[in-house]
């Protein structure tokens, strides 16, 4: 992924996202497994019917800050995901993989 790091252990925790193992599950809820403990921790907060994060714009809630921050986009001209075969872009990574989709002779619905 050619991220580097300055301290040898934060590079042989960080190559724990790109393992297969994932020992880490929310067994309680939805049995997603992570590769480490931290992100299960963030992922618990899906979970949670508390959403201490706010849109200022639209007013809708949110558990994690990140995808407060990724929502944000929906309500800006900045669209940093752009697809490889016609150009067009797109502010969340979801629809451009939805996008790519048009590009593909797989149909899902018949």
């Amino acid at each position: 992924c050619n991220k580097s790091f300055s301290q040898k252990s934060t590079l042989k925790t960080h190559l724990l996202v790109h393992s297969s193992e994932k020992l880490f599950e929310c067994s309680v809820f939805c049995n997603k497994s992570f590769s480490l403990k931290s992100t299960l921790k963030t992922h618990l907060l899906v979970h949670s019917n508390e959403k201490l994060f706010k849109c200022t714009i639209c007013n809708k809630s949110f558990s994690l800050k990140s995808t407060l921050k990724t929502h944000l986009l929906v309500h800006s001209n900045v669209k940093l995901f752009k697809c490889s075969v016609c150009n067009k872009s797109f502010s969340r990574k979801s629809t451009l993989k939805t996008h790519l989709l048009v590009h593909s002779n797989e149909k899902l619905f018949k």
